[in-house]
This record gives C-alpha cells, sequence and structure tokens, in this order.
C-alpha cells in the first residue's frame, strides 16, 4: 500500500509561513528602487527619447521573452525585412564599447549616456565612417575577426539623434532587425527599454491564454492520480470565456504554470508576457513582473519556465528577483473542497487578460520519493566520485534538491562508456567534470573529445585531456561519452570565377564534429581580414584598397576545428 502523507496546515490559512520562499536580498531590491529613484530625478526613467530608427517602429520581440537558456534582454525593433537602414543614438552620450563576433549580438554598438544608462545595438550590418575605419585597424592589428573594443568619452561622442551604423543580420539573427538594449551602466542591468518608446508603439491587445500545467511537487504533492507534470487543456465558451477541459483533482503540494503570448497592434508576432499574478481563494499566491533582470541571473530561466509555461511558484534554488516574494506560490491542497484560482496576465500599457478555474481536492495517495537515487541539494556541495566519472556541482548550481540516477554502458564509443548522469538537467553555472577513457588508444590526444550524446545524435562539448582523462565543465547534465575527431574542416569555395569581377573573396567553411574554432587568410604572405557569419557558414573578404594591393597575388586560407584539424586552400587571385 502506498502511504498516504497527512498533511497539517491550519484550516484558517491556506498559505502557512512554513510555504513562503526564502527571504530575497533587501539589498538588491534597495538597489532597484534607487536606481528608479535616481532615473526619475535625473528626468529620465521612460522620457521622451529618440527613435533609433527613421522607420515607424515595430517589435519582432520583447523582453523577457522566453529564449533557450536566457531571457530576452532587449526589444527587437523590424526593418521591414532588409539591412542597411541608419541606426541613430536615442540620447546624447558617447560610444563606449564596440564587439564585433560571429556569433550573438554580431556586431554590437554600446552608448553610455550621462543619465547613468547604456543603450546597446545588436546584428550591426556595419558602422559610420570612421567608427568602422577604427574598428578595420583593430581588427588588423589583433589579426582576427572577433573583437571587443572599449572607447573613451572624447573618441566617439554622439548627439542625440546622431546616426552611428546601419542594421544588419549578423551573429545569431535570425532575420534583419536591430536588438535594442537598455542597462545600467554601473551594474549594467538590463532594464525593459519598452515604457520608453510606449507613445511610439501602439499595443491596444492583451496576452493570449494558451494552456495550464500542474506540477505535483516531488513526494509532497498529486494531481488526477499522477506525480508527473502534466499539461492542462483549455476549453473556450460561446462567450469565448476559458476554462478547464475537464475536471483537475490534486491533494498535497501543486504548483501551477501558464502558457501565454502578449500581441500588439498591426503585427502577427507573439511576445513575452510581463505581468504574471496568480490568486487562489481572493488571496494573492504569486506576483512576477519581467522589467529587469541581472545578466547573471538570466539563466534562471530554467528555473522560471518549463517547455515555455512560466511556472507561478518559485523554486528553492532560483534567485531571480522579479518575483513579489511573500509566498512561494506553492498550493497546499488539504481540504476536500474546491479551491477557486485566477490568473490574471498583463502587458507594459496595462492590456489585462483574466483565467478562472478550479482545483478539486481530493485525497489521494502521495508515492514516496524513489530515495535509492544519489540526493543532490541545491544549497550545499555535491561531489561524486565513481563509474570512472568524477563531478562536482557546488551550492547554488541547482535550482531544487534533485535525485540522480548514475550509470554507465559500457564500450559505447571505441574509447569510453556512455556515462549517463540522469536526465538532461540544467545547471546554473558551468561545473567540473572529468570523465574517464577507458581504452585511451589513439596517439595525438588533442583528437580527443566529450560529446554530450542525444539519442543518436553527438554535441561536441571537447574538453582537456590529461593521464587518460578528460575534463571539462558543463552546464547541463545528461548522457556523455568520449570520442575522437580526425577530419578536418571543409572549404568551399564559392563563385570563384567572379572574385575578380565582384572584388569579394566567398567559401563556405564547415566541419563534421568538433566545430570551425578559428579562419585566417592571408595574400602573398600578408594578413586579410576575412568576415565570418556562422549561421550560415559564409566567410568572404571584400577587396580594401587601403590595405590590399593590385594584381596577382596568391590566396592562403587556414581553416583549423576544435581537435587541431586544419584544412588549407590556396589560388592565384588577381585585384
Amino acid at each position: 500500500m502506498e502511504k498516504v502523507r497527512k498533511l497539517k496546515w491550519k484550516k484558517s490559512s491556506i498559505f502557512h509561513p512554513m510555504n513562503t520562499v526564502r527571504k530575497k536580498s533587501v539589498l538588491i531590491r534597495v538597489i532597484r528602487v534607487l536606481f528608479a529613484v535616481f532615473l526619475f530625478s535625473q528626468g529620465c526613467y521612460a522620457q521622451e527619447v529618440a527613435s533609433p530608427l527613421d522607420i515607424p517602429l515595430f517589435l519582432s520581440g520583447n523582453f523577457g521573452e522566453l529564449r533557450s537558456g536566457h531571457f530576452h534582454s532587449g526589444i527587437d525593433f523590424k526593418t521591414q525585412g532588409v539591412t542597411g537602414l541608419p541606426v541613430k543614438s536615442v540620447n546624447e552620450g558617447y560610444i563606449s564599447r564596440i564587439s564585433v563576433s560571429p556569433y550573438g549580438y554580431g556586431r554590437a554598438l554600446y552608448i553610455d549616456h550621462p543619465d547613468g544608462t547604456t543603450s546597446v545595438y545588436g546584428h550591426l550590418d556595419h558602422f559610420a565612417a570612421k567608427v568602422e575605419s577604427a574598428v578595420r585597424d583593430s581588427q588588423y592589428l589583433k589579426e582576427s575577426f572577433s573583437v571587443n573594443l572599449s572607447f573613451s568619452p572624447a573618441d566617439f561622442p554622439l548627439k542625440k539623434g546622431e546616426l552611428f551604423a546601419y542594421s544588419g543580420n549578423t551573429g545569431g539573427s535570425g532575420g534583419p532587425h536591430v536588438h535594442f538594449e537598455f542597462r545600467d551602466t554601473q551594474s549594467e542591468r538590463a532594464v525593459d527599454p519598452l515604457p520608453y518608446f510606449k507613445n511610439r508603439i501602439k499595443d491596444t491587445r492583451p496576452p493570449d491564454i494558451r494552456g495550464l500545467m500542474i506540477f505535483p511537487q516531488p513526494g509532497k504533492g498529486i494531481a488526477n492520480g499522477s506525480t508527473e507534470n502534466q499539461t492542462i487543456n483549455l476549453l473556450s465558451n460561446k462567450a469565448g470565456k476559458q476554462t478547464f477541459a475537464k475536471p483537475v483533482t490534486a491533494w498535497g503540494n501543486v504548483g501551477l504554470g501558464i502558457k501565454a503570448y502578449d500581441k500588439m497592434n498591426e503585427t502577427s508576432n507573439i511576445y513575452g508576457v510581463n505581468e504574471v499574478i496568480l490568486i487562489v481563494d481572493k488571496i494573492e499566491i504569486f506576483h512576477s513582473v519581467m522589467d529587469g533582470f541581472s545578466f547573471n541571473d538570466t539563466r534562471y530561466i530554467n528555473s522560471f519556465s518549463e517547455s515555455y509555461y512560466m511556472k507561478s511558484f518559485i523554486e528553492p534554488g532560483n534567485k531571480l528577483d522579479i518575483y513579489n516574494d511573500r509566498f512561494s506560490g506553492i498550493i497546499p491542497v488539504v481540504e476536500e473542497k474546491t479551491y477557486h484560482c485566477e490568473y490574471i496576465l498583463k502587458d507594459v500599457y496595462g492590456n489585462t487578460s483574466t483565467l478562472e478555474f478550479d482545483i478539486l481536492g481530493k485525497e489521494q495517495a502521495i508515492p514516496e520519493l524513489n530515495t535509492a537515487d544519489l540526493l543532490f541539494s541545491y544549497k550545499k556541495d555535491n561531489a561524486y566520485k565513481a563509474l570512472g566519472i568524477d563531478l562536482n556541482i557546488p551550492a547554488n548550481n541547482l535550482y531544487t534538491n534533485i535525485y540522480l540516477r548514475i550509470d554507465t554502458i559500457s564500450n559505447y564509443t571505441a574509447f569510453a562508456p556512455l556515462y549517463s548522469i540522469g536526465e538532461k538537467i540544467p545547471l546554473h553555472g558551468y561545473c567540473p567534470l572529468t570523465l574517464e577513457i577507458t581504452n585511451d588508444s589513439h596517439p595525438d590526444k588533442s583528437k580527443y573529445g566529450i560529446v554530450a550524446v542525444r539519442g543518436q545524435r553527438f554535441s561536441w562539448i571537447g574538453g582537456k585531456y590529461e593521464n587518460h582523462k578528460m575534463n571539462i565543465r558543463i552546464r547541463e547534465l545528461g548522457q556523455f561519452s568520449i570520442t575522437i575527431d580526425t577530419v578536418p574542416p571543409v572549404i568551399q569555395p564559392q563563385n570563384q570565377a567572379k572574385w575578380t569581377a565582384t572584388q569579394t573573396i566567398s567559401f563556405k567553411i564547415s566541419d563534421n564534429l568538433s566545430g570551425v574554432e578559428s579562419f585566417k587568410g592571408s595574400l602573398n604572405g600578408q594578413f586579410v581580414l576575412f568576415e565570418y557569419d556562422a549561421k550560415t557558414n559564409s566567410l568572404f573578404c571584400k577587396y580594401d584598397p587601403k590595405r590590399m594591393k593590385k594584381g596577382n597575388q596568391t590566396l592562403h586560407l587556414v581553416v583549423t576545428d576544435s581537435a587541431w584539424n586544419q584544412s588549407n586552400f590556396k589560388s592565384d587571385i588577381s585585384f
């Protein structure tokens, strides 16, 4: 017989103090308030700012949207599907930083403003002439496409509305747009920029609720006879009011999550929801407002949501400071009665959607946790060393306590077993992992690498070889093994017959496993700058009259992958 937990709370108080989440840092909240007061005192909180674009403003993405492993830290301005639109400073200030990368923000520029904020512009195509020249000089000096440059106030001062760059589609962009952020200059905390543009962007549409999920708490709750997380289908009546498709019963501690998207006028895009409130039996038990966050906290999205359902309860290891943290949001269903629940969802403009529903309290057996697996604590340092595995998960890298099942399957690759370390569980920071090479037979140790195993697919994460073992730092648990990469990258010339006419040298470069790590091109032995678009595997070099000669020359391109395999391409070319 399964044991039935006797859950003890006073009936007069559904939310007992034992259920309150741990106290958040008062200092963090004081800083947030003081920053808001400072901005207000400077007359710049949601003040009138210049538009960064000379076109009507529409968003393809908003602040705090759920992304893979992070929250979206800004808003994305549409650029009418094209690149090359002028981008202007929203306020006076100076260019403090420029970064260029084939990943992430691509070409990005940072402007520090006198009011203590920094505006950030990402996925740019190129910069205004003087700025572009300074960036290109640095790239040639460092002999690197990727650079991260800092500037003083005297280098590139800007007036409000002054042009400094042109819109693009660089880095990890999924299409032409300008990624825009506001940050506190000192702390670099990202804040929602939308309030600064409310008078330029129309929104009268409320959030759209798509579904619910119920989360029975491990060993403490059950719903509809199951301890698994469950999605709850919604139905709409003739009046458009939503409710559960079928009754939901629960017992013990349960949490809820809601899947919803915001919408705006004159676009078909969907956006993240700004504010979520959950009320049970007329008592507010959960309240979150996505108005800002620290970049150190962005991976708390792994605790904030699951499968795009926003959790309306706070796990004990979640230190995100967007919550009203008087209560944890956990619902203790301890009476056989109807628990009336209401969600209230709002966007920045105050447009509101509500969802009312009932949970039926029904006493049910709550299965005990399987404590045969290894307990890893969110608040303590955790270590495991056996079966060829050496794993350390320091405190504050888990969002709640977990039970891990660790096992191996022998001879999974020619060099190591399959190391199974629980399920695909995210870690907040990088944690050290060492795996044994059980058949250390390959003569070139630089070719070894740890791979994450997803079904039949390998994802190279690399590592460092040391004494028949591989060391790596991971941010996700799961299944791993060790293999080798001895295949060099592939270099494919594109439209080679037209290089002279177009004054552009073009390639596609790719790698079968470990991925392209670096590339370097030269003409007659002198470095030339190749630009790399990682999402399209495109590598190209445009003729630069300041740094490249006319006439016949010998081109040499070297591409190296993460396992130090190299490919070379040589050809004569004439500019």
